[in-house]
């Protein structure tokens, strides 16, 4: 750049290799933080699209092992009172054989776990003796189930005994309640089944750990590529910078020879400081005017 031209501050110029290496630095930095957000964004959507197909299904399924249980238990649990009001119910006479009965049917289901609850929030039976005759009051799932609607979650279990009365840890479950309706549609109960789907989630978890080695080895590909491409866009564009400044700005020209004044203050023919400083290749030749004043005699025909 010639010397009398006015140029910024030295601690505020940026050479181009230090704009490239920037500008490098900048792309790795937007590449990581979008590389993170899309693992993280569709690790999250992947997980939460299986677990809701896990809970869609298990409720599916929770709901046809209620409707076999009460069609083959209605009358056994469902009495009427004296008032004729239908109610959940189960005398202490039947309690042994509906048990018996009712234990080979879910171990063959595999639920992992029942209750049955009346209208007052009284657990009416379960696989689990020791809470039978308790009232859940506080639960607000079982009464989503008592005004009339099925209610299903995934829920982690710490401790749980299941129907064989085995202590186990640590386990995910689909907990559905069904409400349990009279013959006039009155909700009169529910049910809460409980199904293990440890299994499952486990493999949604390894099929999500899967999903995102794919697409962490797809994503650095493409950053490479695209990576190298920068690099060399940004050479050339360093390249072409370095050209263009060279012929840009107030160039000192001799009003009589046309050389130019170079930073050291030496006079180059024109042709070598150009050539010098780009890509530019000088080819000798005479203009019309300057051919017809130097040398008359030479006459140009159209062909």
């Amino acid at each position: 750049m010639p010397s009398h031209i006015r140029q910024l501050p030295a601690h505020l110029r940026l050479s181009e290799e230090d704009q490239g290496r920037r500008f490098l630095h900048f792309f790795i930095l937007s590449a990581a933080l979008s590389f993170v957000a899309i693992l993280t964004l569709s690790a999250l959507g992947a997980y939460l699209t299986f677990q809701t197909y896990i809970r869609s299904q298990a409720e599916e399924r929770s709901v046809r092992i209620s409707k076999a249980l009460l069609q083959q238990d209605r009358e056994t649990l469902i009495r009427t009172t004296t008032a004729g009001v239908p109610e959940i119910t189960l005398d202490t006479r039947d309690f042994d054989r509906f048990d018996a009965r009712v234990r080979p049917i879910l171990e063959a289901l595999q639920v992992a776990k029942i209750k049955i609850y009346d209208a007052q929030r009284t657990i009416v039976y379960s696989n689990d003796l020791a809470i039978i005759g308790l009232v859940d009051e506080k639960n607000r799932a079982l009464e989503t189930a008592l005004r009339g609607k099925i209610h299903s979650s995934i829920a982690h279990k710490g401790e749980f005994w299941d129907l064989e009365e085995e202590l186990r840890l640590n386990i995910d479950v689909a907990e559905t309640y069904i409400p349990i309706s009279d013959n006039h549609g009155r909700v009169i109960g529910s049910y809460e089944i409980y199904l293990d789907v440890s299994r499952y989630r486990q493999d949604v978890r390894s099929l999500v750990v899967v999903m995102l080695a794919i697409l962490s080895a797809i994503l650095g590909v493409i950053f490479l590529v695209i990576h190298s491409l920068l690099r060399k866009a940004a050479g050339i564009i360093q390249a072409k910078s370095r050209q263009i400044k060279v012929l840009s700005g107030l160039l000192p020209v001799c009003s009589f020879c046309k050389k130019i004044r170079n930073d050291n203050n030496d006079w180059e023919a024109m042709e070598e400081y150009i050539s010098s400083r780009s890509e530019s290749e000088f080819s000798h030749s005479l203009c019309p005017e300057c051919l017809a004043r130097h040398y008359p005699d030479i006459n140009l025909k159209d062909d």
